[in-house]
């Protein structure tokens, strides 16, 4: 029927290099001459005049086909345009079961007081209330339940190995002794900072409390439009109501839970915050009573409005797909035939990010021989444990087990079932595998996971705005730290920034996520927080989840796949059909209509177009076992955790048949590094204060790593006018100073020259900065400190540190794409960042390196003239510090990135009781992995260095065929699907 007209704008857009654009505009001005029904079988019989071999074969093809089936003028203003969500789309679905049994009767069997029970059960019979109210409890209950809570990685080793094959590899964290529960208080080494929270009735009853508390009323009534966003509890009038009525009955449900708690920093975190709930410490600052109630409203309002949407979206996406399959039935039964055929072959992507998963780690562990990186682990594990230095003051309180790294080292591995996932990823598609992930300085997850998630920057417009896992905001006299309830600030701050996440860019895609946080728009959700909170205590928690539900999609994209053939066929016999069979077309269109809906209500149920996963845990244990420790390394360890979960995650994504087309994506935050020596600068600061005869008001508003976390009050924080000084630590690797000298105002940053001349109380004038470099110069890398103002266009920072007893103070500089690098004190080339020196941890550089290396050093350093961020990159990577020149050009982008950035030498963790470490600036920790695989891609060459930033462009230009360019729509990263080809 339109067969002409395709041809013709296929010939047209096949000129032209931005073909979504084109194709577009080209649609729609077919709009305004056919009818709805008419252009969108037209735009859908495009995509398979393509072929749906182009999809599965020649990823050049896919720019063409995905923008016709996805694209924003098709998919996201035409069939998903204005999906109404309210709670009146839904009544007859009110009758639902949680925990295998019917709402009222689950609600009996929680510990409610009588007059709450009585008051819920009887405002079941009202939809608005028990539809919210039951898929909240589903999404608390039978999606976190219906697992079985049993190690399945432990389970899998044991089948395969024998228990004396497995007993050398026994550690805190997997042995070969029967897990035996019983009543018995946990010791604290037992616990090991792996209270998390349990699931409890007594947990559910609380929620169920504050939910009816909540929703007593007609203010909240989800029979209206669900909001596009959450708005966060403020200090309106009716807030501070709200929570003024809530926060008695937050505190007495507290009080119930604290009895189901071990002891350890959870329960005395809840202790503190009972204390603050009594009358006398109303108006305290910084009450941590009101803040815990703000937060669990917050807390319990946002996840009923998730769990709501993220039922209601597919029956609305489903009815949708429906009548537009059965409009198009209509008009043009073989194009619909034609669009099921291309839509069933359309590209998918699953993106995975890997807390502390490292390029060069794993590339060691899979081939032991290839390199020096084990080697040297281990030579600098001997020499530093035998360092004694004078300003340490401490080690960290755990030594790790390293027996299978000395096994490695000494005589490798060929063990089958050791990381084979990765093995067979390294043999297969090595290419795809960047060989240097670059982590985003200062080197810490909070920092970097929204970069990997979403492929925003920290600074400018679309930007993150989150620097730090903490950070002072002088505009409103508020300090962040985010281990503890700031964490659900999280997202409201990127949000205010404008960051779009992968979720929001694709939300007219079939979407789910697996425990990532800035998840709004995910179709279906697992909730990051909870799995942080009870995978410590039931290991595999979110990953035995999400597995269970990808494998019952997979089941029903088998069966999407079989009713999508049996209804192309009885399209074509529809369409061939004679029109004089007047009551037969009748009667199989309407067979086809009913079959048309049931394909409209099981493509939701099938396989994602777009899944997101985030492990935490290589990272999490990394911290309090030490990177290299047999708890991360050996087949009883993390990574190979992760591999085996990698493995079913594969497997799941074969079975359903729909490998061919995806393409995947994994990158790690940061790479982990050893701590052998611990310190407190801000204890050596204090101390060299107080030989001078002065005393500064400091705030600290971090936890030592190691320690529980803090607890603020978003609605009444702590002011720091008045404050000298704010330090937070984070990770054990980077130390961040706030000062407030600055002459031209308490918001602005200080430079350099002010901090030289800082005021104190007593009229003295102190250098800060030579008084940090003097004082910490044995455990000191360097600092970094700005040397004018910095934005987005222009800055110059400067570097302080000691190298063989001689201060050196060096100077990075940024103008117009140029960055030049060099040394102040007139005494050569700068060497804090060590370009002239190799990589000890990975194969010497052959001879053409060495050539190339010397020229850029010479190009670089040996002018004046500097050079730009990509041979700045090439040249770093060839040193033991990943593109530092270009990372530290950046530091100060963001004005929250504080005012002086410690960073200490190997070895040392800076406000750590723990053997791990990152956030610092040495390979170890600046080493990320990214990698991309699948059978539509086959790069020529390997990737080279590359920011783990790229890693969601990339999934997203293949899904939609744009093309990204940085500084646009919010990319703060490039793709590289060029390059995959």
């Amino acid at each position: 029927m339109f067969q002409g007209k395709e041809v013709m704008i296929l010939e047209s857009v096949s000129k032209e290099p931005k073909g979504r654009e084109n194709v577009a505009g080209r649609v729609k001005g077919l709009f305004n001459r056919r009818s709805k029904a008419q252009a969108l079988a037209l735009s859908f019989g495009l995509a398979l005049s393509l072929g749906s071999n182009g999809v599965r074969a020649d990823i050049n093809t896919v720019p063409l086909v995905a923008p016709l089936y996805h694209g924003g003028d098709l998919l996201q203003k035409q069939l998903f345009k204005g999906l109404e969500l309210s709670v009146t789309t839904g009544r007859d679905l009110a009758i639902f079961s949680v925990a295998g049994m019917s709402l009222d009767a689950y609600i009996l069997t929680l510990p409610l007081d009588a007059p709450t029970k009585a008051r819920v059960i009887a405002r079941l019979s009202d939809p608005f209330y028990s539809i919210p109210l039951g898929h909240f409890l589903y999404l608390f209950y039978d999606r976190y339940s219906r697992a079985e809570n049993r190690d399945q990685f432990r389970d899998y080793l044991l089948s395969q190995y024998s228990k004396e094959q497995i007993a050398p590899w026994q550690h805190s964290l997997f042995s070969l002794e029967e897990q035996v529960k019983d009543n018995t208080e946990p010791t604290a080494e037992a616990n090991d900072r792996r209270e998390g929270m349990t699931l409890n009735r007594q947990l559910v009853a609380m929620l169920v409390t504050v939910y009816d508390r909540l929703f007593n009323n007609d203010d909240w009534d989800l029979g209206k439009k669900l909001p596009e966003h959450y708005r966060y509890l403020g200090d309106s009038p009716e807030d501070l109501a709200l929570i003024a009525d809530i926060q008695p009955l937050i505190i007495t449900e507290i009080g119930k839970y604290v009895g189901s708690l071990p002891e350890g920093d959870m329960r005395s975190a809840l202790e503190l915050i009972i204390e603050d709930g009594k009358a006398e410490n109303a108006a305290k600052v910084n009450n941590k009573a009101q803040a815990i109630t703000v937060t669990l409203i917050d807390f319990v309002r946002l996840n009923v409005l998730k769990a709501y949407r993220q039922y209601a979206l597919p029956a609305q996406r489903a009815k949708a797909f429906s009548a537009w399959m059965q409009a198009s039935l209509k008009e043009d039964p073989k194009g619909l035939s034609d669009f099921l055929a291309s839509w069933s072959q359309r590209p998918r992507a699953v993106q995975i990010t890997v807390d502390g998963l490292s390029q060069g780690l794993m590339q060691a562990l899979v081939a032991p021989n290839s390199g020096p990186y084990l080697k040297e682990v281990l030579a600098k594990d001997a020499a530093l444990l035998q360092l004694s230095p004078a300003s340490a003051m401490g080690r960290p309180q755990h030594t790790p087990k390293q027996d299978f790294l000395r096994q490695l080292v000494k005589n490798g591995v060929t063990d089958q079932y050791y990381l084979p996932f990765f093995k067979s990823l390294y043999r297969r598609s090595e290419n795809g595998i960047a060989t240097g992930g670059i982590s985003s300085t200062p080197t810490i997850s909070v920092r970097n996971l929204p970069i990997i998630k979403t492929g925003a920057a920290v600074s400018g417009k679309g930007g993150t705005g989150i620097p730090n896992f903490h950070f002072v905001d002088r505009t409103r006299d508020r300090a962040y730290y985010f281990f503890g309830n700031d964490a659900l600030q999280l997202e409201n701050l990127a949000e205010s920034r404008g960051m779009r996440t992968m979720f929001d860019r694709l939300n007219y895609l079939k979407t789910l996520n697996c425990n990532a946080q800035y998840d709004w728009n995910a179709q279906t959700s697992f909730d990051a927080l909870v799995n942080l909170g009870l995978g410590e205590v039931i290991r595999d928690f979110g990953e035995q989840r999400c597995l269970n539900e990808l494998s019952l999609r997979a089941e029903a994209e088998k069966g999407l796949q079989h009713k999508v053939a049996a209804v192309r066929e009885q399209l074509e016999a529809y369409d061939k059909m004679g029109a004089w069979r007047l009551f037969s077309r009748m009667s199989l269109r309407a067979k086809l209509n009913e079959q048309l809906n049931e394909l409209a209500l099981l493509s939701e149920q099938a396989m994602p177009d777009y899944l997101l996963i985030y492990n935490p845990w290589p990272d999490h244990f990394a911290h309090f076992k030490g990177p290299f420790s047999d708890e991360i390394i050996a087949p009883t360890g993390e990574l190979n955790r992760l591999d085996y979960w990698l493995g079913r995650l594969d497997k799941v994504y074969r079975d359903a048949g729909i490998y061919p087309q995806t393409l995947w994506g994994m990158a790690g935050d940061h790479g982990l590094a050893p701590v052998y020596h611990t310190l407190n600068p801000e204890l050596v600061l204090q101390d060299a204060l107080k030989q001078r005869g002065v005393e500064l008001k400091i705030s600290k508003i971090s936890s030592d790593e190691g320690e529980g976390p803090k607890i603020t009050n978003n609605l009444n924080p702590p002011s720091l006018h008045g404050v000298d000084l704010v330090i937070a630590s984070t990770a054990g690797g980077n130390y961040m100073l706030d000062f407030f000298n600055s002459d031209r105002g308490w918001q602005v940053q200080p430079l350099y020259q002010e901090l030289t001349r800082f005021k104190v109380r007593e009229g003295k004038a102190l250098d800060m900065v030579s008084l940090l470099a003097d004082e910490l110069q044995e455990s000191l890398d360097y600092l970094v400190v700005r040397q004018s103002d910095c934005t987005l266009d222009s800055c110059s920072v400067r570097l302080v540190g000691y190298r063989n007893g001689q201060r050196r103070d060096e100077m990075i500089s940024r103008e117009s794409g140029v960055i030049r690098y060099q040394a102040l004190d007139a005494k050569g080339a700068p060497e804090l960042l060590a370009l002239a020196q190799s990589n000890p941890y990975l194969t010497p550089l052959s001879d053409v390196q060495l050539s190339t290396k010397q020229q850029l050093l010479e190009l670089c350093l040996g002018s004046a003239k500097g050079c730009s961020a990509e041979q700045w990159r090439s040249l770093a990577a060839m040193s033991p510090r990943p593109d530092a020149v270009v990372q530290l050009a950046h530091l100060y982008d963001e004005d929250r990135a504080g005012t002086i950035n410690l960073f200490p030498k190997e070895g040392f963790g800076y406000n750590t009781l723990v053997p791990g470490r990152h956030a610092g600036e040495h390979y170890l920790e600046k080493d990320a992995f990214i990698g991309f695989w699948g059978e539509t891609v086959k790069p020529g060459q390997r990737l080279g260095p590359l920011d783990n930033g790229s890693l969601a462009p990339t999934l997203y230009q293949y899904l939609t065929g744009e093309q990204v360019e940085v500084g646009d729509n919010g990319w703060g990263y490039p793709s590289v699907l060029s390059s995959l080809n």
